[in-house]
């Protein structure tokens, strides 16, 4: 059964909660506004703002009113909690939350504002890129996968060898003494074989690239002239060569792995790669396509890491370091380009070519600036440049030098224009992290952009496009969390069988899913969180106990626990890297659950509370443990919540195998969450938990806030105080499609206006 023909599991129980206050109205307000100032406003200041005397700390925060009526209840005022209670702590909760303890409060008490932001290093590096590509040409992935296969019955690559043409999915090949093809090739003392194609990478970072042979081999990968491995000529008795490239999500690489054998007792070659998050595996065929494509300039220079203060990435802060960093990757490119221009600007006529480098550093500079230059900038960074310089590679030097320190091009918007160029350029870095290409600078300068249905034409084009899924990709991965799961390792007594190989194929099987979710329909968001189906390989299913056919390291989609499992709530890698090496973990589960998918605002835990070792209870359960571990005062405000969650994923164990039983005792995975309206949801097990997730307003309010601020790097509450709501009614009343959410938020990024 399809995801999208799978019915939402119901929420089994909505049961009033201990307070069910009415609608705020202003007599109410009001009787809390005096009840506060009278017994509050001494320790709190009379808008929460503290007192240096009492509580420094100003009162704000998420607590939904019925919750903070509770806080109020039982805590206020200190030593005569008496005088504050029932409809008294309701009124104070409805007249804080309106005047100063929400976040719409504080939104309209200090309102956010839209920061001058310079580009981020991802955004940086994908400008640098996208700049150099848009001289040569871009490719995308296509359909097929694999590698063009070229076999030649002699050492050398010449025609009237070649015998075979195939397209092969991996690189990985022993052939023993024997030939690939004993009656194409003959003699197994002498033949070769030539793989083309491109690289598909779908994650930014190292790639460390292994060639496996006792034969004469060389790797070439974004670069057709230099190899990366060059184990052609062999001495000693080495079977395997390393390189290692840093390269950017969202594009395809050129590659070439030329192999030959010669007089060898033995012939084999295995083309492999440590991707980042990875382990050493051969280049599965997901990653390889037998199309072409051109080099890409890739700045390897280091970056200071960008500000998250706010949750989420901005590039809002500039330090010497950043500058520094600058100024090198600028050296960097200058460096790598010029034996490029060789084949982007052609001419051997000394004047002539003169003339099409000026061109060409007009146009670099045009696209970095993401807009015509005008005459002053055009005679500043190209004009001067070629008129002082000695020769015109000195010129070029100069000028994409000047150009990639200017503030123009190393700042989002410095001019302070709302016109066709600028939301260009504010849809394409939301919706593909990068700066405008020809197509949609050429939109704006034909006026396209002028209108809200121009901008939604090229914001859906983006959208669809193989870098606005990888956009969308590597938001899921924030949205999860996932750097901080990487090197999942359990005790070896507890679980001998789950080893650094089964954690890396857990991350593989997480990122098909997401892969899935990104590039299918329009149930994307469902599959997430509902999906029955499960990527294993066949080292996953014998480890989990999966009746699974096909070939060995293939992944292939299986229903694994469909009564039990429910999308991301319940993968094995999530359920591994959210618990301890040998218990699985209630709390860990319960924060991710209700600070990352519901959007709840969690304190840190206090200092002095350290978890309960197992074994200084060793009759206790988790859930026992967990509960009493946490049921002091200090505790218990957040951990009702937390707990209560986490506990419903309580039937799988530390490596995410279910489970009925611990400590001989039946599992327990009730749980129940208190919705901001004072309604109490209940749920068993992680089917209903998932179907709870995937219709709750929260949910949906959650997941627009923080896509919203991944891709636009701005305060959402700056576009608008009712910005959430609205984008939360928008994502519901879509089918939850993310795709029309991202759309939705770059069209609004693009049409506000500065402040």
């Amino acid at each position: 059964m399809s995801v999208s023909e799978k019915p939402i599991l119901l929420v089994l129980a909505i049961v009033s909660a201990p307070f069910s206050p009415a609608a705020a109205d202003d007599a109410t307000r009001q009787k809390g506004e005096m009840i506060f100032a009278e017994q509050c406003s001494g320790c709190h200041g009379a808008a929460g703002e503290g007192t240096a005397d009492n509580y420094p700390n100003p009162l704000f925060g998420d607590k939904p009113t019925i919750d903070l009526a509770e806080l109020i209840s039982a805590t206020m005022p200190e030593g005569e909690t008496e005088l504050c209670t029932g409809d008294d702590a309701v009124a104070v909760a409805e007249w804080m939350q309106s005047a100063f303890y929400s976040p719409k409060a504080q939104a309209r008490i200090h309102p956010p504002q839209k920061r001058l932001s310079r580009l981020t290093v991802s955004q940086y590096r994908n400008c640098v890129a996208d700049i150099v590509e848009s001289f040569t040409s871009s490719s995308q992935p296509g359909d097929r996968r694999g590698l063009t296969a070229r076999y030649y019955k002699s050492r050398r690559f010449r025609d009237k060898d070649k015998v075979i043409e195939r397209v092969e999915p991996v690189v990985d090949f022993d052939f023993g003494a024997a030939t690939p093809d004993a009656e194409k090739i003959p003699e197994a003392e002498e033949f070769s074989i030539r793989w083309e194609g491109s690289l598909i990478v779908a994650e930014t970072g190292w790639y460390e690239f292994a060639l496996k042979t006792e034969n004469g081999g060389r790797l070439f990968v974004n670069d057709p002239r230099t190899a990366l491995i060059d184990a052609w000529v062999k001495s000693g008795y080495d079977t395997e060569y390393r390189g290692s490239l840093f390269l950017l999500a969202g594009r395809i690489y050129p590659l070439r792995l030329e192999w030959f054998t010669f007089k060898e007792k033995t012939a084999s070659v295995g083309l492999w790669w440590k991707p980042p998050h990875g382990f050493d595996q051969p280049i599965p065929a997901r990653h390889l396509t037998p199309r072409t494509s051109t080099q890409l300039l890739v700045v390897n220079t280091p970056f200071p890491p960008d500000d998250r203060s706010d949750g989420y990435i901005r590039g809002t802060s500039v330090s010497p370091e950043w500058d520094e960093a600058t100024t090198f990757a600028a050296i960097e490119v200058v460096d790598k380009l010029w034996p490029m221009l060789r084949r982007i600007v052609p001419g051997k006529d000394l004047e002539e070519r003169s003339e099409r480098l000026k061109q060409f550093c007009s146009t670099f500079a045009t696209r970095a600036f993401r807009r015509p230059l005008s005459e002053h900038e055009r005679n500043v960074y190209v004009d001067r440049q070629f008129e002082t310089a000695d020769t015109a590679e000195d010129a070029v030097r100069r000028c994409i030098l000047a150009v990639l320190k200017s503030p123009r091009f190393l700042y989002r918007e410095i001019r302070g224009e709302n016109d066709s160029y600028t939301r260009a350029s504010r849809l394409s870095f939301a919706l593909v992290d990068s700066l405008p290409n020809a197509d949609l600078l050429q939109a704006a300068e034909k006026g396209k952009l002028d209108s809200d249905k121009g901008v939604r034409e090229q914001a859906i084009r983006l959208v669809n496009s193989y870098r606005g899924q990888i956009q969308l990709h590597r938001f899921l991965r924030v949205w999860l969390n996932l750097e901080r799961l990487e090197d999942i390792a359990k005790d070896a007594q507890a679980f001998p069988h789950f080893t650094p190989d089964i954690a890396a194929d857990l991350r593989v099987s997480l990122e098909l899913l997401l892969d899935e979710a990104v590039s299918g329909d329009e149930d994307g968001f469902q599959t997430l969180l509902t999906s029955d189906e499960t990527w294993v390989n066949d080292r996953m299913a014998a480890f989990y106990n999966i009746g699974l056919q096909q070939d060995a390291g293939a992944f292939g989609k299986v229903a694994f626990e469909p009564d039990l499992r429910a999308g991301i709530v319940s993968h094995p890698y999530l359920l591994s890297g959210l618990a301890y090496q040998r218990t699985s973990s209630p709390i860990h589960r319960g924060v991710f659950l209700s600070r990352g998918i519901l959007g709840r605002a969690l304190k840190p835990p206090p200092d002095s509370v350290a978890p309960l070792p197992p074994d200084l209870s060793p009759s206790l359960t988790t859930r026992e443990r967990v509960g009493k571990q946490t049921s002091p005062a200090m505790c218990a405000g957040c951990h009702k919540m937390i707990n209560s969650l986490g506990f419903a994923l309580e039937e799988f164990d530390a490596v995410g195998r279910y489970r009925e039983t611990e400590k001989d005792k039946q599992i327990d995975v009730s749980g129940h969450y208190r919705l901001r309206t004072g309604e109490t949801a209940e749920f068993n097990g992680a089917n209903e938990l998932a179907g709870f997730l995937v219709q709750s307003q929260e949910t949906h309010r959650s997941f627009a806030r923080q896509l919203f601020h991944h891709m636009v790097q701005q305060p959402i509450l700056a576009f608008g105080p009712q910005s959430i709501d609205e984008l939360a009614q928008f994502f519901a009343d879509h089918q939850l499609s993310m795709k029309k959410l991202m759309m939705e938020i770059a069209c609004r990024a693009a049409e506000h206006e500065q402040p």
